[in-house]
């Protein structure tokens, strides 16, 4: 594939997950890009801030200060679902595939997403960097975003926590019923998510009650994008262990869950997956932990 395929194929992944154009989609379907192809929003935009405009570095300038304890938690009891593509879903992706059964232990999970306080809690504690974008301090309850991989793993590690492995995520956002979303099989819409094109912005943590997951677990669906432990591989449901898996052994690339509030409503699917490269950071990309 030419580096000018693989740049057009990412700007496409790009604007999908930021409420893209379908003009531009069927262009690009006329040309034979295939969606399950398609590369991270990371290739096709730089990194937001709140307002939606290019996000700048903070080196040294950070200024929110916290000591915000870590987010309560709800608790995931052991138990077998189905993981990947709903027989009753018919926008499923090939990564998405084949459905396969999988048993967890039991665990927890964050019930929102680490917010920008608690995040600033940690940069307090020197613990953690600075986000990698200008925050307003004011907006203390939104999800913290402006963060890399690393930066997510260093809070959840601080936090007494890790990032939470696909499987995980997925069992927390639908359960064990095999449902397509967080709260059922309904299409999603602005009373359930916050996606484009409601608003185009990130709201507070758990500000849609009617979206939550049949554990409680809130945005899991919307707000922003969540970033998981494993490495992505699109053929991964094909080989994966039966029992806990924890992705694939290597990687370049990690796995990204839940749609965003830029986010078109067929990623909002709990199913739907994506990945991202280790330094990408920006506004609609955030995390939630787990243990």
């Amino acid at each position: 594939m030419t580096p000018a395929l693989k740049k057009l194929r990412g700007f496409r992944r790009w604007l999908s997950r930021n409420g893209g154009l379908a003009l531009v989609f069927a262009l690009l379907d006329c040309a034979g890009h295939h969606p399950t192809a398609l590369h991270s929003m990371s290739d096709g935009g730089a990194a937001l801030t709140s307002d939606g405009s290019a996000a700048l570095d903070a080196p040294g300038t950070f200024s929110c200060t916290s000591n915000s304890q870590p987010g309560d938690m709800i608790d995931v009891p052991a138990a077998q679902f189905s993981m990947g593509c709903s027989p009753m879903d018919t926008q499923c992706r090939d990564d998405e595939k084949p459905l396969h059964a999988v048993t967890l232990q039991a665990f927890q999970i964050d019930r929102t997403e680490v917010t920008q306080d608690q995040y600033a809690a940690c940069v307090t504690a020197t613990a953690c960097s600075a986000p990698k974008c200008n925050w307003d301090c004011t907006k203390a309850a939104y999800p913290a975003g402006c963060v890399d991989w690393a930066q997510a793993k260093a809070y959840c590690a601080w936090a007494g926590k890790r990032l939470p492995t696909e499987a995980e995520w997925e069992m927390a956002a639908r359960g064990t019923d095999g449902r397509i979303y967080p709260w059922g099989d309904a299409p999603p819409d602005c009373t359930l998510a916050n996606m484009a094109p409601c608003g185009g912005q990130p709201e507070p943590v758990g500000m849609i009650p009617a979206g939550a997951s049949p554990y409680g677990a809130l945005d899991m669906a919307g707000n922003v994008v969540e970033m998981v432990a494993d490495w992505f591989d699109s053929s991964y449901y094909s080989a994966s262990p039966a029992s806990d898996p924890t992705g694939p052994a290597t990687g370049t690339k990690y796995g990204g869950r839940g749609g965003g509030y830029a986010s078109d409503p067929i990623w909002q699917r709990a199913s739907s997956r994506d990945w991202y490269n280790t330094g990408d950071a920006s506004q609609p990309l955030g995390f939630r932990c787990a243990r």
